[in-house]
């Protein structure tokens, strides 16, 4: 049987699936993608087990798996050639699904664990197979023309909001200007969680009862991170940190960031709307660009954008994206060494000090960030190109296609 026949067949099997509910607007998937999910998170949570085994005996925890929401057991695979096996006939399934964005992304999400075992058996050793494969996006590094066009708009920003000097100049008084002192940044962060939420409870079914708070700490490899389990977002003090970037972090990490596509993930499952592969979150993945997209424009989403600090913080962070990636290029693809790394990025940043320089750097020089570090430059790019062609009257459906569902970059792009 040929794959239009399959997908045809698939699809009157499915007849009567595609139910409207009515207090969501969003298209239910289908049983045999919501079975697909089912059985995804099981590979998933296998390779899972392998890969911690493996790493066991170099006294490392982070797996592959970094939150489990679900109850759903691990298949169990003897090997990485085993688990391979099983995702060449789950990706032959995915090809068959009767969504056609499911059909894109779950193959796609097969492919990624696939090369992450192919990985892990010494296979696609470089940097660029990884990014290319794993995220999926495209691994080319952002260039000097890229970096130097994201500095013009941030200058001119400056210039109009009066800021003189050069462009370091510019934006070290814009920083000291609007810094929040370090033992202040905890309260600033509550104080503008409880806005955030707010403003996110207009645009999305907020988890009653259920807050972030917010806590802080030094020498950390992230700038913020997400802890779903204890409902907090953990915040390194180290770089120099403003309101604006504070606010930026509270949209990402919080509202409507990565708790909300958590909390939303868990509950669409529940409910019966949402597949189960939702509700793992996992490094180096098919959805990791997307995820971080959400993040990235989660100010945006909300309607949070209130002045020219907030419009250059938007232009500061794209221009760290951008170095993010472009450090872990040179330090990866290039073979730069560390201190040259270091002292490139030390010349082209603009914000955020060494604080923010060395967390960066211990963040690329992680075996399993290296490649991630891709998404939220690449992750933004397709984001973006999405949300300003979408209509006003169309935002709530696009809200349901994106906490609703893991996404690619491309996936995404299919919405519509």
């Amino acid at each position: 049987m040929d794959l239009t026949t399959l997908l045809t067949q698939n699809k009157a099997d499915e007849n009567g699936d595609f139910e409207r509910g009515e207090e969501r607007k969003e298209i239910v998937l289908s049983k045999s993608t919501l079975r697909f999910g089912e059985k995804l998170c099981a590979a998933t949570l296998g390779i899972d087990l392998l890969y911690r085994k493996e790493i066991s005996a170099l006294k490392r925890s982070d797996g592959l798996v970094v939150l489990n929401m679900g109850s759903v057991l691990a298949e169990a695979f003897s090997n990485y050639e085993e688990a391979r096996g099983f995702l060449a006939s789950l990706a032959r399934e995915a090809l068959c699904l009767p969504e056609e964005d499911r059909r894109l992304y779950y193959t796609q999400a097969c492919l990624s664990l696939d090369s992450f075992c192919a990985v892990r058996l010494g296979f696609l050793p470089r940097l660029f197979s990884q990014i290319g494969l794993f995220l999926p996006v495209d691994p080319a590094s952002p260039d000097d023309t890229q970096l130097e066009c994201c500095k013009r708009k941030i200058r001119e920003l400056l210039t109009e909001m009066n800021y003189t000097g050069d462009l370091k100049e510019q934006s070290r008084q814009w920083e000291v200007k609007n810094t929040v002192p370090a033992d202040e940044i905890q309260q600033v962060m509550e104080e503008l969680m409880t806005l955030a939420r707010e403003k996110t409870g207009e645009i999305l079914e907020l988890p009653e009862g259920d807050y972030y708070h917010c806590v802080t700490e030094r020498n950390c490899v992230f700038n913020a991170k997400s802890d779903y389990k204890n409902r907090s977002v953990v915040v390194n003090i180290d770089p120099v940190l403003t309101r604006p970037a504070l606010k930026h972090l509270v949209c990402h990490e919080c509202y409507p960031g990565h708790f909300m596509q958590f909390s939303l993930r868990q509950r669409l499952y529940e409910k019966g709307v949402a597949a189960a592969d939702g509700l793992l979150s996992v490094v180096n993945h098919s959805s990791s660009a997307v995820f971080e997209a959400i993040g990235d424009a989660g100010i945006e989403f909300i309607d949070w954008v209130e002045n020219d600090d907030d419009r250059v913080n938007a232009l500061f962070t794209e221009l760290k994206a951008m170095l993010s990636a472009a450090a872990s290029y040179r330090l990866h693809g290039l073979g730069w060494p560390e201190a040259k790394v270091m002292d490139w990025l030390r010349s082209q940043a603009l914000v955020g000090g060494e604080g923010w320089i060395a967390g960066r750097m211990k963040f690329i020089q992680e075996p399993a960030r290296s490649a991630l570090i891709w998404s939220y430059w690449r992750g933004g790019l397709g984001m973006f190109g999405v949300w300003k062609r979408i209509p006003s009257g169309k935002r709530a459906e696009f809200f349901d296609y994106l906490y609703g569902r893991l996404h690619t970059v491309q996936s995404l792009q299919l919405f519509g």
